[in-house]
């Protein structure tokens, strides 16, 4: 699936809810009733996919904070890091709520205003991901702000002229900023390079599906577009039902959303797994590249003179033909003949303490094995490792292997002395521990590679359970 054919979902459900409102009370302005049902759907498709998982929205908005530190202000951004999981839920909480109320049309100057800085906050979001690939300075950043900033203040004057004539301001910062880049280029430090980009996937719609950061863009750029529509003609967007019903229905679905991605952070594993760790994958087969990519070694060299980036080939190095003495700065930038078809888990890599990788041989394992992810020991769940314990001594008895693997903080000797846990303790990247199971500690099956089955650490099942349903049968 691609952003297109999500789109095209999208709009075929708006087009259907716009033909039933036709038919039913021939709302004044159709194509504002189509934006208004498309964005709504989109909302609510977008907001759905993250809050089966919030979990994952909340360690790319993590990865978020952690990128902005860099950029300056780091005891700030590293103390908002720390709210990660609160901004997650109420975000997505949001989406759900007012993609709803858009389509019921709900107080629409209040509801469309709340899309509307959603929505310039995601394009700040996806905008960053994607230009910091161009190596984007920090007024570029600045700037780009204050235009986001004053493209936020259209939804809030009542008067539509007033409103209109912020947007011609708005879109004239815009339009500067963007001459200055593309005459100056003070903004950008270099051609587009994908290894630049400080977080390379916005996590838009989580782990449904994984755009480009062009991809991502672009669609902000649109969907504003389409809102700011609506911001500027908010008076055509028609209620449906009556107001009582709609306030009722209002509440419901603010407490549902609060509610659905509350459980799925706090008491299980996500209801619909989009990772590829789900249960029933191979991860033996998910590690192998089907098609290797081809590229040819490049580099973009900025000429002293002209001001201009100039590629260099690896054939020019190679026959010395470039002349260095022009250049002041170089970055590597390959040419991408064929991008290949890559494995999809590429970050998994489990070693032993002497930093030996066993990942082949672990997951190769032809009988059943239990594997504890714990992605961090500092704030793991302990209590937990008493059931885990005895977990791991039936499966000993019956001879199947049982180990944990971890970030190794420098504690684990003093954390297993202390837990009574005898079984080994292996490492690995807090990345794929994080995207394994969103548990910590969690628990998962495997039998010959493949994902037999998961546990949060609050439904750990007894060995008397597994035993029952997994290893009498083997």
């Amino acid at each position: 699936m691609t952003v297109y054919t999500i789109f095209g979902i999208v709009a075929l459900g708006a087009f259907i809810l716009a033909l039933i409102r036709f038919i039913v009370n021939r709302p004044p302005n159709i194509l504002i009733t189509f934006l208004q049902d498309f964005v709504g759907v989109f909302f609510i498709f977008s907001g759905f996919v993250k809050a089966v998982d919030p979990l994952g929205t909340s360690y790319k908005m993590h990865e978020y904070f952690e990128a902005f530190a860099v950029e300056g202000l780091r005891p700030m951004w590293e103390y908002i890091a720390t709210f990660s999981t609160f901004f997650a839920i109420v975000m997505i909480a949001a989406e759900l709520f007012v993609g709803l109320m858009l389509i019921i049309g709900w107080k629409p100057r209040f509801t469309v205003g709340i899309i509307w800085l959603l929505t310039l906050f995601f394009t700040f979001l996806t905008g960053f991901t994607y230009l910091s690939g161009y190596g984007i300075t920090k007024p570029f950043i600045l700037l780009s702000g204050v235009a986001i900033l004053l493209f936020a203040a259209v939804a809030f004057p009542e008067k539509q002229s007033r409103r209109i004539n912020i947007t011609f301001f708005a879109f004239g910062v815009a339009v500067i900023l963007f001459l200055l880049t593309k005459l100056t280029g003070h903004f950008f430090t270099c051609d587009f390079t994908e290894n630049k980009m400080q977080v390379t996937d916005c996590g838009c719609f989580g782990d449904f599906i994984k755009l480009k950061p062009w991809e991502t863009f672009y669609k902000d750029i649109i969907l504003d577009i389409m809102i700011l529509v609506l911001v500027l003609n908010v008076k055509f967007v028609r209620p449906v039902f009556g107001n009582m019903f709609r306030s009722g229905l209002a509440g419901f679905a603010a407490l549902a959303s609060l509610i659905f991605c509350l459980y799925n952070v706090y008491s299980n594993e996500p209801v619909i797994d989009f990772r590829p760790y789900k249960i029933g994958n191979d991860i033996i087969d998910l590690r192998k590249e089907k098609r290797p990519e081809k590229r040819e070694m490049q580099w973009q060299y900025h000429n002293k003179k002209t001001g201009q980036w100039e590629t260099v080939t690896y054939e020019d190095v190679m026959k010395n033909r470039v002349q260095y003495d022009k250049y002041d700065t170089n970055y590597r930038k390959d040419n991408i003949i064929d991008p290949g078809i890559p494995a999809k888990i590429t970050n998994l890599r489990i070693e032993t303490e002497d930093g030996v990788e066993i990942t082949d041989s672990l997951l190769a394992n032809p009988d059943y094995f239990g594997m504890v992810v714990v992605y961090n020991l500092n704030i793991t769940h302990a209590e937990a490792f008493k059931q885990l314990n005895a977990i791991a001594a039936g499966m000993d008895k019956l001879g199947l292997k049982f180990f944990v693997v971890t970030v190794n903080n420098g504690k684990v000797d003093e954390f297993r002395h202390q837990y009574q846990t005898a079984y080994p303790f292996y490492n690995a990247d807090e990345t794929p521990l994080k995207t394994i199971i969103r548990s910590n500690p969690g628990l998962v099956l495997f039998k010959h590679g493949v994902v037999i089955n998961k546990w949060h650490y609050r439904h750990l099942p007894t060995f008397e359970e597994l035993n029952q349903q997994y290893f009498s049968k083997k």
